[in-house]
């Protein structure tokens, strides 16, 4: 292989295996394997190997390292999500956040208990948890609002009276 040759092969290689390669683009272990076996010098052929096996090795490492008791990889993301509602927000996301919405029954249920199944028109299912009487007809505007330790109330327009409810659906 001359000189030239080689430096072609080598400029090939990193300008278009190595940026994928680095920004972790590309997932198919066999189609990257497939592109190296189509380089036909051996130095070139041999450096997208050597690259493509770095790459899938920084990429293990970071899969074991994120492996639960599951055995179950977790993306980047997920992993940055764990157990982030304990840290303190910022005043621009405590302004985004919803604290309460508000829907239109479109049907009732009791469950054997008492409880209202509450059926609303945008397709969400609630269930009420606490055993408080509470009247409720169907095509009424209620109000959720969230409150302390993950709890949800329901009351209706221009009360106070209001039940603790769970999402089912």
């Amino acid at each position: 292989m001359t000189a030239m040759n080689l430096l072609t092969c080598t400029a090939l290689i990193s300008g278009l295996v190595f940026p994928l390669l680095a920004q972790g683009q590309t997932t198919n272990l066999a189609a990257d394997i497939k592109v190296c076996r189509q380089i036909s010098q051996d130095q070139a052929r041999l450096t997208c190997f050597d690259a493509l096996s770095q790459q899938k090795l920084s990429v293990s490492k970071l899969a074991s390292t994120s492996v639960t008791a599951g055995q179950v990889a977790l993306t980047a993301e997920q992993i940055d999500a764990f157990a982030k509602e304990q840290v303190k927000k910022t005043t621009e996301e405590l302004a985004n956040e919803i604290n309460s919405i508000s829907l239109t029954i479109s049907k009732l249920t009791k469950t054997p208990r008492g409880k209202w199944n509450i059926f609303f028109e945008n397709g969400q299912k609630w269930q009420q948890k606490d055993t408080i009487k509470f009247k409720l007809k169907v095509g009424q505007q209620v109000i959720l609002t969230k409150g302390a330790l993950s709890a949800v109330f329901l009351q209706k327009e221009n009360t106070n009276t209001r039940i603790k409810v769970k999402r089912l659906k």
